[in-house]
């Protein structure tokens, strides 16, 4: 019997130091409850504010990113809507209008050309026009000097068919009206001369085309009466 009294004397310890313990502790007032849950509500908030800011800054920065610059080429402009120009590869052109191109970050004016000789249309820039050698119809007093050259007899060099056709290719694409009329005056043969070969017989008819071309504008004629003319004066040499 006196070892259940023992059993009862420790129980009733341990249950009175429980007691003291949970005594001493306070009990938070309900004022300090509702600042505490006020204080981590504005806490969430304003954490949620920030990390929405950063968001939009780094999403602004992928996927909106700044507009590159466009370097616009300014060159002078020669030539207007609606003129006759010489281009030296093509001949006798005419700018139908002058439109705006973007290509690579780069804004820059063109001169649009159509042909009346390839019947082609192309672009040139404002900043090649110079480089290419694109320039104005030869005017009335220089195109008639260049018809004494047609008078003259034909200067043929004793060469290569072959060298000799290079040598008219590159005075035919110079866009020099003079070159261009020793062409016509050399290739030209009357109808009791040896016949041409193919090749001589198309070579002439591009230098021919092109002068007369010219010719008629710089004359104010229409193209088959300075055709005409010109075959006249080739015929009497």
């Amino acid at each position: 019997m006196p070892v259940k009294k023992k059993s009862t004397t420790k129980k009733t310890v341990k249950k009175k130091v429980a007691k003291k313990t949970i005594a001493k502790k306070k009990v938070p007032s309900a004022k300090k409850v509702v600042k505490s849950k006020v204080i981590k509500k504005v806490a969430k908030k304003t954490v949620k504010k920030l990390a929405k800011k950063v968001a939009k800054k780094v999403v602004r920065k992928i996927i909106t990113p700044k507009a590159p610059k466009i370097k616009k080429i300014i060159a002078p402009q020669e030539f207007k809507g609606g003129e006759n120009i010489v281009y030296p590869t093509h001949g006798v052109g005419r700018i139908l209008t002058i439109e705006k191109f973007q290509y690579d970050l780069v804004e820059e004016q063109l001169y649009v050309i159509q042909f009346f000789q390839d019947k082609l249309t192309i672009r040139v820039p404002f900043s090649k026009a110079k480089l290419i050698g694109l320039r104005n119809i030869t005017s009335k007093p220089s195109m008639t000097r260049t018809l004494s050259i047609l008078k003259q007899k034909p200067k043929i060099k004793k060469a290569m068919w072959s060298r000799r056709a290079q040598e008219y290719d590159q005075k035919i694409n110079s866009g020099n009206i003079k070159l261009l009329s020793e062409v016509v005056r050399d290739l030209f043969r009357k109808d009791d001369q040896t016949e041409q070969s193919y090749s001589e017989r198309q070579m002439f008819q591009v230098a021919f085309e092109r002068y007369a071309r010219e010719f008629a504008i710089s004359s104010d004629m229409k193209f088959e009466e300075s055709s005409a003319k010109i075959v006249e004066i080739l015929n009497k040499r």
